[in-house]
């Protein structure tokens, strides 16, 4: 059986497993999404960094053409 951590009126906890279970839904909503933000963001800043690099051969064989 869960019970309610002192001082919070939707956290319970687990005295078996000592698993902490916050059932505020709207926590939990808020927590999701901005976990999902994180991801997102996490994933612009790697494909902006493979179009820089993309963006860098391009210049290089620019300049190797030009070269010629």
């Amino acid at each position: 059986m869960k019970s309610k951590v002192e001082g919070f009126s939707s956290i319970y906890k687990d005295p078996n497993s000592g698993v902490v279970v916050n059932r505020a839904s709207t926590d939990r909503t808020r927590y999701r999404a901005a976990k999902r933000q994180a991801l997102q963001t996490q994933e612009s800043k790697y494909e902006i960094s493979e179009l820089k690099k993309e963006m860098s051969e391009i210049k290089q064989l620019l300049h190797q053409l030009l070269q010629k």
